[in-house]
């Protein structure tokens, strides 16, 4: 198993973010099982970091998108809150790897145009920005919602499209970011999740070019399952994924601040990142992600 060094570094004007990220193929290491009572410690601690942030976002869900197990697909359920947060995933059925303690899924992006980059998320329970508009429920299928937020400035507006893909047991998730001035802006976009593999709170996570993951290794009281963050498409721009060392999701514009590399046992979260040097005015930027489990 070969591992290789990644080096990213990126200008936001006055700041710099900087991080290292190996590149590795998923493992499948041995650790002493979690008991219930660690693992019940565990949950009262991260519902009370979650309080402690009073978020103005919602948790609750909306829209429930459900695939049931056949002979060829895998059990699917997911839920959609009115913002946009995905604040349940359960797959195979009653293993849940969201929606577990605190509800923490969601989006976010900085404004890096000026100096004093500018952020912007909603993390469901995690945290909230505050400088939101009011969602916009544009549509609703039976397979899929599409939810568009624009900020309370009025400079960006986020489409965010999450439809099932029952054969593939997945959660397709499209975000497009509109910037609605006649200025030339800098851009970057994340989603982050809080994973909490199986009801387990310490998982092992990290994170390659193209994606992130959590999951309970083999030795866990849950060890055949995890969740995957990728990107879903072919996407010409910068992007990677990551694992930070804390399940409360980061500011947009230092999203590596908990970046410490590979995760073991850890209450943690996954970040998918991706940057836009240059969005022209009134163009949209379009980046596709999935959720699966593995």
């Amino acid at each position: 198993m070969s591992r290789k060094p990644i080096f990213v570094l990126i200008a936001l004007l006055a700041c710099s973010l900087s991080f290292a990220q190996q590149q590795a193929v998923r493992g499948r290491s041995t650790v002493p099982a979690v008991s219930a009572a660690e693992n019940a410690a565990a949950a009262v601690a991260q519902k009370n970091m979650f309080a402690s942030i009073s978020p103005a976002a919602t948790s609750n869900c909306t829209w429930t998108f459900t695939s049931p197990q056949t002979a060829a697909n895998k059990f699917l359920e997911f839920c959609v809150t009115v913002n946009g947060n995905i604040t349940e995933f359960q797959s195979p059925s009653g293993v849940e790897h969201i929606r577990v303690g605190g509800f923490g899924e969601g989006y976010g992006f900085c404004d890096g145009t000026a100096a004093g980059a500018v952020p912007y998320y909603d993390y469901a329970d995690a945290g909230d920005s505050g400088n939101w508009q009011a969602p916009v429920t544009l549509a609703v299928t039976a397979t899929s919602v599409k939810i568009a937020r624009t900020t309370s400035d009025g400079i960006w507006t986020l489409t965010q499209t999450i439809a099932i893909n029952k054969p593939a047991a997945s959660a397709n998730v499209t975000m497009a970011l509109k910037n609605n001035t006649a200025v030339t802006r800098l851009a970057t976009i994340i989603r982050y999740a809080d994973v909490d593999a199986g009801g387990v709170f310490g998982n092992n996570l990290d994170g390659t070019l193209d994606s992130a993951w959590g999951y309970d290794p083999i030795g866990s009281s849950a060890p055949y399952t995890g969740l995957l963050l990728q990107v879903n498409g072919p996407n010409t721009f910068s992007h990677q994924g990551w694992a930070i060392n804390v399940p409360v999701g980061p500011n947009p514009c230092t999203p590596n601040a908990n970046f410490v590399g590979t995760l073991t046992n850890t209450d943690g979260a996954i970040i998918s990142w991706n940057f836009f040097p240059s969005v022209a005015k009134n163009a949209t930027k379009t980046i596709k992600l999935k959720y699966t489990e593995f």
